[in-house]
């Protein structure tokens, strides 16, 4: 029994950091990554050393930064429960789902938006002009099918469409593929996948296709520009490590400062970052697009959270945008 109990201390305290004032922080902060522009302001704080600097600047200069590289927000809040992450990075459905399954443990809640983006359900289908359109041999292939933040903007429309009791009806069109490779199938034309709800940049690619059309605008199912992308982390880990958690907040806030100024040089250092085919113009053209916002300040999580909680996706209501986020982006302007 001692030896077990000394085993559960041990995982306690590698997941949670040390409790005690006594014992120094984390030596190692681990953040998540996914892939897309949407991502910017973390490959901004890898290839700049952001969290270094700022870890430094507390005291923390040896503490070691790891990245790790994940498919989906599902996969990250698997890792975020193991103990192998630290900060993870996704849309805001998964981490929604995780406030929700932690709110008697770890605590889990949104350290900052990313982005506002508009996710875009495109097809090569010309008969397909709305969802109504969509039958059987239809399928969409997207990220994380099943808690993605685009799972939860098709059922919003269905639910629109159909009524609400009718949510689900498009859930069986659903393939899980990571977004790159969701495109590649549907632009294939050799799969059953014809379309695919997807991110920048990759929802640009396929409309460079001239047989791919828009289908479905996620601003259009919000009410105008909504929050993508956001980064969590738990409140057990805010708690006992707050100079690094501290850190992180101010690389995110510095990175979001900096492409906001430097768009250009952003676009060059996420193509550097990604090894991607696509040109600096393009890219810098998501980044001007004014539907494009990179901010840390929610956007419309409250109507999206609240419609998670209306169709069982999550047990807890919140009645404020505030019970998701922890309290430093409370006071953003437009929260």
């Amino acid at each position: 029994m001692k030896r077990i109990l000394i085993t559960v201390a041990a995982i306690l305290l590698g997941y949670l950091g040390p409790m005690a004032p006594s014992f120094a922080e984390v030596d190692k902060v681990v953040l998540a990554r996914q892939h897309g522009i949407g991502y910017l302001q973390l490959a901004v704080m890898d290839e700049r050393q952001l969290v270094q600097k700022h870890l430094a600047a507390a005291g923390l200069g040896s503490t070691n930064v790891e990245w790790a590289r994940f498919a989906t927000g599902a996969a990250a809040n698997d890792a975020m429960l193991s103990g192998r992450l630290h900060f993870a990075a996704g849309g805001t459905g998964p981490a929604f789902i995780l406030w929700d399954k932690t709110r008697s443990n770890i605590k889990v809640r949104g350290v900052a938006a990313l982005n506002s983006m508009p996710n875009l359900l495109v097809t090569r289908l010309a008969r397909v002009k709305t969802v109504r359109d969509f039958d059987s041999s239809t399928k969409i292939a997207m990220a994380g099918a099943g808690s993605s933040v685009q799972t939860i903007y098709l059922q919003m429309a269905a639910a629109e469409t159909w009524g609400i009791d009718q949510y689900r009806k498009l859930d069986p069109l659903m393939i899980n593929l990571p977004h790159p490779e969701g495109l590649k199938a549907m632009l294939s034309g050799g799969s059953d996948i014809s379309s695919t709800f997807t991110t920048p940049p990759f929802q640009y690619v396929a409309l460079e296709n001239k047989d791919v059309h828009v289908v479905l605008n996620s601003y259009d199912i919000m009410g105008g520009p909504n929050t993508f992308l956001m980064v969590w982390a738990s409140e057990a880990f805010r708690n006992a490590n707050p100079k690094s958690y501290k850190a992180v907040f101010e690389a995110l806030k510095e990175a979001t400062d900096w492409i906001n100024a430097n768009r250009k040089a952003a676009a060059e250092l996420y193509l550097k970052d990604t090894g991607g085919k696509e040109s600096v113009d393009s890219i810098l053209a998501m980044l001007n697009d004014p539907g494009i916002r990179m901010t840390l300040t929610p956007e419309r999580v409250l109507p999206y959270a609240q419609f998670m909680h209306k169709i069982g996706t999550l047990k807890s209501r919140p009645e404020s945008w505030k019970d998701l986020f922890f309290p430093e982006v409370h006071d953003l302007p437009g929260s």
